[in-house]
């Protein structure tokens, strides 16, 4: 039976009368999801089903994507020029850099002293500052 005020909702266009309980069902989750839509807004959610959501209002403008892109390449181009290195040049260089060694550790392993070490890391680094510099 109906109450006093008759109520309805709109399925496909069409008004259709309900009984109370399947009304109060219906406005609680339609206020529901009206409200989850108005925390997304605040928070800025966006949907991609959201009509009025363009990609200009999702783009996060803290990611320089040409300066990532631009790293990487630079990254491409410094391990081009690592295996240009002769073994005894990369085995340093990985031993200094990649491995953290000291002068110390690696003259040690190499019976000899930090500043030879020295030396032929830097003669080293300067020739791959040529190499990235092409």
């Amino acid at each position: 039976m109906m109450s006093n005020k008759e109520k309805y909702i709109y399925v496909k266009g069409k008004k259709i009368y309900v009984p109370d309980e399947v009304y109060k069902a219906y406005k609680k989750e339609f206020n529901h999801e009206a409200h989850l839509k108005r925390l997304d807004k605040r928070h800025g959610v966006f949907h991609f089903g959201d009509f009025n959501t363009s990609i200009v209002d999702i783009a996060d403008n803290t990611v320089d994507v040409e300066k990532i892109i631009e790293t990487k390449m630079r990254i491409e181009d410094l391990y081009r020029a690592l295996d240009s290195l002769n073994d005894e040049e990369r085995n340093l260089i990985e031993a200094l850099y990649f491995e953290d060694k000291t002068l110390t550790e690696v003259a040690k392993k190499e019976d000899t002293n930090p500043m030879k070490i020295s030396r032929l890391r830097d003669k080293i680094l300067e020739k791959l500052r040529k190499l990235l510099d092409k």
